[in-house]
């Protein structure tokens, strides 16, 4: 346990370090960190290579270059490769190491289609396998889930409260009622002043999620301006992400265009299954292979191949603290699936 807390301070440290915060005995403390073990001094060289890289660039900065750079600072970060099968859940990345992406890119400088000075949004990005938590400068709580991406100006509580998000995170909305704090993703916009609810808009899923907990939020509908929608607690809207165009000749699916559901709140603490991955929990609920395969595949960071056609029976469960051959055994029993695994793909058929 020692070990592991060393590690997390070492993270805290470091991001202190590059931010100018650092006291002088906490470079005494990260002195003596580094010294105890060389692989955590090679780790600190890499990270401190990343924060001194110029940032400021003469002509456009195509995102690609830009999740290039997040993907490459997370990679230091987590350069050790860990054995995939061993890994019971997602593992949860520290506030410091949020905080150490973060300071990466804040304040990065470029120029684009001629305007000087433009600074890059803070970004939290995390890879399959990971998550984490933060907090926003408004004191907003936010879960960012496995291989999500969130974004907001640095400018973000002075006069508005925006973020964009790619893939699944669950929020705690400060009460604001003169600054509306507003989700953006690809599909939906989610504008709230107080409350809790999560937001699923994965580019490899059919659909995006918004559930509401507590409070109230409204979801606007980027394809279809006229559409608004107000959630009450323990509801979710799920919405086709090709909505309002009707499906081609060639897709098929039984998933509706928009469709609001009930949230079945589990009796005894009232906890809902949407939310459940918060709690580092792996949750399906009458959900279909096709649906659990992207999901096992963020949470352990694997690939999955069917080589025959998907099964069509639909498979419940909770899982906490399990392998990935718990939960493959749990499939083959109930849905009639084999599997093999080798080093990290995973072969369905």
């Amino acid at each position: 346990m020692k070990a592991f807390m060393d590690n997390d301070r070492l993270l805290e440290l470091l991001g202190k370090k590059s931010a100018g915060e650092l006291t002088l005995q906490e470079q005494i403390e990260l002195s003596r960190l580094l010294k105890e073990n060389p692989d955590d001094q090679s780790f600190a060289l890499a990270l401190e290579e990343l924060m001194t890289t110029l940032t400021t660039y003469e002509g456009a900065v195509p995102e690609k270059e830009v999740d290039d750079f997040i993907r490459n600072v997370q990679n230091k970060i987590d350069r050790k490769k860990r054995g995939r099968r061993n890994v019971p859940v997602v593992r949860w990345v520290l506030g410091a190491a949020a905080a150490v992406l973060i300071i990466v890119l804040t304040g990065v400088v470029y120029y684009r289609n001629g305007n000087a000075g433009q600074v890059l949004p803070n970004v939290v990005a995390t890879k399959k396998g990971n998550k984490t938590n933060i907090v926003l400068p408004d004191g907003t709580k936010v879960w960012v889930n496995a291989d999500s991406r969130l974004t907001y100006d640095p400018s973000f509580g002075k006069d508005m409260r925006e973020v964009e998000l790619t893939g699944e995170a669950y929020f705690e909305v400060v009460h604001d009622p003169k600054r509306p704090f507003i989700v953006h993703t690809k599909n939906i916009d989610v504008r709230v002043f107080g409350t809790v609810f999560n937001v699923r808009s994965y580019a490899d899923e059919p659909s995006t999620q918004t559930t509401l907990i507590s409070g109230s939020v409204q979801v606007s509908l980027k394809h279809a301006s006229n559409k608004k929608i107000m959630l009450s607690p323990n509801e979710k809207l799920v919405i086709r992400n090709t909505y309002p165009e009707p499906l081609s000749k060639e897709e098929t699916t039984d998933l509706p265009q928009l469709e609001l559901l009930a949230v079945k709140s589990n009796p005894l603490d009232s906890s809902v299954s949407e939310t459940e991955w918060v709690n580092n929990k792996l949750v399906f609920d009458k959900d279909r292979l096709e649906q659990i395969i992207p999901v096992l595949e963020r949470w352990y960071d694997i690939k999955i191949v069917c080589r025959n056609r998907p099964v069509t029976r639909t498979f419940s469960g909770t899982f906490e603290n399990d392998k990935l051959e718990d939960v493959l055994q749990s499939l083959q029993l109930s849905a009639g699936i084999k599997y093999k695994i080798e080093k990290d793909i995973v072969t369905i058929y």
